[in-house]
């Protein structure tokens, strides 16, 4: 072969090779692209109810004859982030628990307690078992009291001894109360 031809191969060799090159760097460069990200972040923390009452024996009456009666202030409170409403049910034992009478007021207009027994009526008076404020069931009913995260209320409570009973069979007798007070979310509970 002669140095011609192979000074020629070597040149067109060099030139395929430069443009091969040439074009791959094109290639990288024309087919380059911006990019970018962001990102957003977010964070959950759920509500939450808890009614508390105080004081937890709300009362220790004895010797109560008929024409007596006992007021007690209960602090109904709720301890949680989020409104609730709450309702109340009572069961009290014996015939005893069914003579004595319940009217449960909101707190004195005129005193920061229930030494007048002025307030609205939560509860006119009723007998003492079975009593309540509200209704348990699920939803937004008529006498459930609402209460906003984080606040309480002062409720009056007065059991009395009807003047008119006479009935022999309900002397020295005895009965045991329990109030109990059931709360739900209002938001999104229609």
């Amino acid at each position: 072969m002669s140095e011609t031809k192979r000074t020629r191969r070597t040149g067109l060799l060099a030139a395929l090779l430069g443009l091969t090159v040439l074009t791959l760097g094109a290639g990288v460069f024309s087919l380059a692209i911006f990019t970018d990200t962001a990102a957003t972040t977010g964070s959950f923390a759920s509500g939450s109810i808890d009614i508390t009452s105080s004081p937890t024996v709300a009362f220790t009456v004895t010797n109560m004859l008929p024409g007596d009666a006992d007021t007690q202030a209960l602090t109904i409170g709720n301890a949680g982030l989020s409104q609730f409403r709450y309702s109340m049910t009572t069961a009290a034992s014996g015939v005893l628990g069914s003579a004595l009478q319940l009217t449960v007021k909101e707190k004195d207009t005129n005193t920061a307690g229930c030494a007048n027994f002025n307030g609205a009526d939560v509860v006119t008076t009723t007998t003492l078992n079975g009593a309540l404020i509200g209704v348990v069931t699920q939803g937004p009913d008529a006498g459930d009291r609402v209460l906003d995260g984080a606040t309480n209320e002062i409720l009056c409570f007065r059991v009395s001894f009807p003047g008119s009973i006479t009935n022999p069979a309900l002397e020295a007798q005895t009965s045991n109360v329990t109030f109990t007070f059931n709360a739900e979310q209002v938001a999104n509970n229609p």
